[in-house]
This record gives C-alpha cells, structure tokens and sequence, in this order.
C-alpha cells in the first residue's frame, strides 16, 4: 500500500516560540508523581516494587518518546500530539480509532485538573489554614476551602494559558528550576539526613505479583508517560525537529532518574511506615531530617508550585488536545478557533469549566480518574501501534527523525507491554484497592461519547456521508 494520505496542514498555535527547554519545564510536571502516587505505592507493596514498577514505566516511556520523535516530524505543523499521530496511522484502517485515541487523550490530560486541584487545596489548607474547617453545601454541590482553593488553582491555570503560550512557558521556567532543586534535594537528603539503612526498603507484594505489578505500571503509567507532552507542542518550537527531540529525551531522562532514586533515598532514611502514614508529604519530612525544620514552608511553597505547574501543563496540553481533533474534524467544530493570543482558548475554556464542575459535584474522584487512565492507556496504545503502521504504509514519507531498523523492533515489545498492562490494569483495579469494575464500566461510557461527537461533526456539522474507513486520496 502506498502512502496517499497527506497531513492536513492548518492552522494552529503561534510557532516559533517555545526553546527545548520551555518543552522540558512542562513536562516538568510528571515527576510530581512523587508526591501525589509514589508514596502509595511504597506503602502498599514496598520500596522496592515500587522502585521497580516506576523505573519499568519510565523505561518504556523513554523508548516511546523516541517514536513519537520520529511522528512529530512526520506531521510538523499539526498540532494533538500523540492523538493526532494515532489519528493519521489508523483512520484508512478504521475512523473510530481517531475519536477514541483523541478524547482518551484529553480525558487523560484535562479531567485531572480538579483532582489536582484540590490535593494542592487540601495541602495549603492543612500547613497554613488548619483552623479554617468551614464547608457549604447546597443540592449536590460542596464547598470548602480545600475546593475554593482548587478552584482558584483552576482559572489560575486558565488564565496563565489563555493570555499566549509564552506567559504560561516562562511561569513554567521558573517553577520548573524550583522543583527540580527540590527533587535534587530528596535525591541527595539521605548524606545529610544520616541513618540511611538499606534494611528499611521490603518487597510485599501479596499473592498475586505479576498481576500486582502489572496494575501498579498502569497507574503509573498515567503520570511517568506524561513526557510525551513535548511533543503536543512541537509545531510551536523555534527549531521543532531538535527541540521536540531533546526535550523529550532530557525529560524522560530526568524522569527516570526521580523514579529510580526517590525510592531508596526516602525509604532507607525514613521507613516504610512513616511514608504510608504520610504518602504525600513524606518528601517534607525527609528534608526535614536532613536539613531541619526550617525549611518546611519553603518546601510546602515549591511543592504547591509543582502541583500548580502540573495544572497549567495540562490545561495547555488538553487545550491543545481539543483543538487539534477538531481541526482533524473529529469533535465539535468550535473548538477549532483561537483567540487573539493564538491560543485554543474555546478549548481551554470549556477545559476550566469542566473541571470547576468536577471539582463542586464530584465527591470521589475516583471514577473520572479511572476514565482519564483508560482513555489515556489506549491513545498511547494506538500511538504506538500507529508507529508500526506508519512505517508499513508510508515508508517513504519524509522523516527528518528517522529511528534504525532495532527500533521497529522495541516499537513491537513496547506495544505488547501497553497493551498488557492496559487490559490487567483496567480489569483488575481491585489488586491495589483503588477500584471496581464498576467504575471501569463508567470510564468505558465516558471514552463511547468521543464517538456521538464524533458522528455529530461528522454528519450534523460537515453533512458528510459516515464511514468506517476513509479511502485513500
């Protein structure tokens, strides 16, 4: 089969503006899995599953960033990131991949920003606000400071991205320099903090490992997979082929680095059981013990920034999200307009209200977090296989990034994996005690309404005739 299918080029985001290194700092919000998952995983199986299960996740990221690398210069001036590369490697063979892998994708993205926000809410209020218990209540909305706080995070985030995408890059730098000091600090803490002892790091894992260890390298991979960010943003870089290179293989990198040593830095100088007795905010107290309790405020301010960060990189992410499949004509036509900035402002809008919503009606956030971890496991597993097909199909496209022939071969490997752990971690959220299969079902009706969006644009909006499979051009 030859390769007939030409990228749609249209318009996008303002190009030209971002460094490498503006790609780095947001993606500089997947570490913060440090603070918000990896404690749980230490407390439930130990140390060193825990290192082991992140460091897994994290290599397979690493080697996925170099397939989305050799894609991103495939499409140069789109923008949807690895959604859209799905998009264009799957539609001849079916026209539902697309809408699945693009809504998967910002579900992944977006619907986190309330869950975020109010972890950042609740952290503020439990340092600096104590006292301040007070809460609303009204039909099925709740009120809290935690949720006030969440909410400001919310249109904080919003603002940052709608006003152009070099104010949201250079609040980026910034909290980015701030954060990866307070991750070099956790790194080396243990030759300050002394007692480090390899005898507090177990492996408990129940009777069940491999299932275990899969379902854990599938919540991970929901956040140590996010490095793919930089490549959302590739037709905005000043040298887009070397920057969306280095910036995902130097986040990837730094990644991976956090993941490996986290847990044997804290672990060893802490123990097992005052990190599952404060599993987001162990990292405090291992700074503590090794540079004393002055430093506590400052901490808590950097890791409130990092959360904050993670929001406003997620909102530009699934901002940009919506607005590369609309213009790929597979949701709603509206989100294809950019504001005066050149930002996909309808999109981040519609990004903000929603989770303001999630944040005021949904009390478990348990269900939207499952939603937004499927549809993101099977974007990145069409991503992958789009890779595949890409090359079976257009072998002759125009690579500026063109990966040896061995990578084909980890592209088959990586694949399998996230297909593996896809299917384990979805049906099997009972083995980590963060699920059922009921909510699985919730997260699955969620993904089927890309498709209703889909068949609206489609029908209603283009007032074509619906397809399974587009013929090729």
């Amino acid at each position: 089969m030859q390769e007939t299918l030409e990228p749609v080029t249209t318009e996008g985001p303002t190009s030209g503006t971002l460094s490498w290194f503006d790609g780095f700092s947001l993606a500089m919000c997947i570490p913060n899995g440090i603070i918000t998952s990896l404690g749980y995983t230490i407390a439930a199986v130990g140390a060193w599953p825990a290192l082991l299960f992140w460091s897994l996740s994290t290599s397979i990221a690493y080697v996925q960033n170099y397939l989305y690398a050799e894609m991103a210069m495939m499409f140069p001036k789109e923008t949807g990131g690895i959604a859209l590369y799905a998009n264009h490697a799957w539609r001849r063979y079916s026209t539902l991949v697309g809408p699945l892998a693009t809504f998967g994708y910002w579900v992944g993205w977006s619907l986190t920003l309330g869950v975020v926000g109010e972890t950042l809410g609740s952290l503020i209020q439990a340092q600096w606000f104590p006292h301040s218990t007070w809460s609303l209540h009204g039909g099925p909305v709740t009120m809290g400071l935690p949720q006030l706080l969440a909410i400001f995070a919310i249109v904080a985030s919003w603002l940052t991205n709608i006003l152009g995408i070099r104010v949201a890059a250079a609040v980026n730098r910034v909290i980015s320099v701030s954060f990866m000091i307070f991750v070099a600090l956790v790194l080396i803490a243990p030759a300050f903090a002394g007692g480090w002892h390899m005898s507090r790091l177990s492996w408990h894992v129940g009777s069940h490992p491999v299932i275990t260890m899969l379902v854990w390298m599938y919540a991970a991979a929901w956040t140590v997979y996010g490095t793919e960010i930089c490549a959302t943003f590739a037709p905005e870089y000043r040298q887009p082929g070397r920057d969306t290179f280095r910036a995902m293989k130097y986040s990837a990198l730094f990644v991976f680095a956090t993941y490996l040593i986290t847990p044997l830095s804290a672990t060893g100088v802490l123990g097992e059981s005052a990190i599952s007795a404060n599993p987001i905010t162990y990292t405090v107290l291992l700074l503590q013990q090794a540079f004393g309790s002055g430093i506590t405020d400052i901490v808590m301010i950097v890791i409130a920034a990092e959360l904050l960060l993670a929001m406003i990189a997620a909102s530009a992410d699934g901002g940009r999200a919506i607005f590369g499949i609309a213009q790929q004509g597979l949701t709603l036509r509206q989100f294809e307009k950019l504001n005066r900035f050149g930002e996909p402002g309808r999109a981040l809008t519609m990004d903000m209200v929603v989770n303001t919503l999630v944040v005021l009606l949904v009390s478990s956030p348990l269900a939207i977090l499952l939603a937004a971890n499927l549809g993101y496991m099977l974007c990145t597993v069409f991503a992958v296989s789009g890779f595949l097909l890409l090359r079976k199909d257009r072998p002759n496209w125009t690579r500026p990034i063109k990966l040896a022939r061995p990578w084909v071969v980890l592209a088959v490997i990586v694949l399998l994996a996230d297909i593996v752990i896809t299917a384990i971690g979805a049906t099997h959220p009972q083995e980590v005690g963060y699920g059922s299969m009921r909510n699985v079902l919730i997260a699955v009706g969620v993904l089927l309404v890309s498709l209703v969006l889909y068949v609206i644009r489609r029908v209603g909006q283009d007032h074509e005739r619906f397809v399974l499979r587009e013929a090729d051009a």
